[in-house]
């Protein structure tokens, strides 16, 4: 409290104590000539004749809880004491903030919610040097704040209001970690657009926009049986040819092949029927559009070649059959001299 509010109380104005209400409703009796050496305390005295009763007590800031109201006021009466060096002032101060972050946080700022100037300047200092040469996460680990910058905002450039040389670096190097930044989410967004292309013909989209999807793949499936099917007759055709060399056979050391055999006869015969028969018709049956659903066509489709497959199996074994008594009867009816063969009607 300055000299001038001091000569403006009166000495019958002076009450030996006064009362405060601190943030959570709790009423303390203080000595007056020591909470007045707070300037809001005073002028709620003075200005407006607070504090004389429990009734009538000042509230105080929402700031100021009894903790830091105890604090204060230890201050206070060490303070007002007249006479005291300043060697005593600056050991005291020093004892007097060697506190927990937070504990010194909540006295700086009810001290500044009092308007008690000095006690601020202490506490600001003492923030000062544990903050002082620490990187800005260890800063927010200390005060326990939230990380809510983005990258952006962290490597905004300072002010350089006193052209200092480490300010001026710090700020090109800010610069530079910035133009990164901005290439990264560059290169991201062109990896975004180039995941997104589609790369599909547009008849592939046309067909995909009407719904025909699902129809191609029907038909490609179709398109890979069919083309199995001929792959397999293929087989069995030229195994059936193999099968007709049988009725060439070594007499006294010299292939004889009667050429009007009847053993020939029936197994060109019967390899051309089977050609004509087992033979695919050059047409895309995919084509087709018979109404029947696809997955019982496909069923459909399973039983016939199943029964194709069977019945394959089976020419062979009777193919064989025939041509082993054609060559029999052929030998019977062959003479003995190896120049002719005797006609089954001569």
């Amino acid at each position: 409290m300055s000299e001038i509010d001091m000569a403006v109380i009166k000495p019958e104005m002076m009450k030996p104590y006064i009362w405060l209400e601190t943030s959570d409703g709790s009423i303390q009796q203080v000595e007056q000539e020591i909470a007045m050496y707070c300037p809001l305390i005073c002028k709620e005295i003075i200005q407006k004749g607070m504090g004389s009763s429990k009734n009538c007590a000042i509230c105080l800031p929402q700031r100021v809880s009894p903790a830091t109201l105890s604090l204060i006021l230890d201050y206070c009466r060490f303070h007002q004491v007249p006479g005291r060096s300043n060697k005593e002032r600056k050991s005291y101060d020093e004892k007097f903030v060697r506190m927990d972050t937070k504990r010194l946080c909540e006295l700086t700022s009810a001290a500044d919610s009092l308007q008690l100037k000095p006690l601020v300047d202490l506490t600001s200092r003492a923030l000062a040097r544990i903050i002082e040469g620490k990187s800005p996460e260890e800063i927010r680990e200390i005060f326990h704040l939230p990380d809510d910058l983005t990258e952006e905002e962290k490597l905004e450039p300072l002010k350089n209001t006193t052209d200092d040389p480490r300010i001026r670096l710090l700020n090109r190097l800010y610069a530079k970690k910035r133009k990164e930044l901005k290439e990264r989410e560059r290169l991201k967004s062109v990896e975004v657009e180039e995941e997104h292309i589609d790369k599909r013909s547009v008849d592939d989209l046309l067909s995909f926009i009407n719904g025909n999807e699902d129809q191609k793949g029907i038909k490609t499936s179709k398109n890979k049986k069919k083309n199995r099917r001929k792959k397999e007759q293929h087989q069995k055709n030229s195994s059936l040819k193999e099968a007709s060399g049988v009725n060439k056979k070594e007499v006294n050391g010299q292939n004889i092949r009667p050429p009007n055999s009847e053993a020939d006869i029936i197994a060109e015969t019967s390899i051309s029927h089977t050609e004509d028969v087992f033979a695919h018709k050059e047409f895309d049956d995919g084509d087709i559009d018979d109404g029947i659903d696809p997955a019982l066509k496909e069923k459909i489709d399973r039983e016939v070649e199943d029964f194709a497959r069977r019945l394959n199996s089976d020419w062979p074994e009777r193919m064989q059959e025939l041509l082993s008594s054609g060559q029999e009867r052929k030998t019977m009816l062959f003479s003995p001299n190896g120049n002719s063969f005797l006609r089954r009607n001569a």
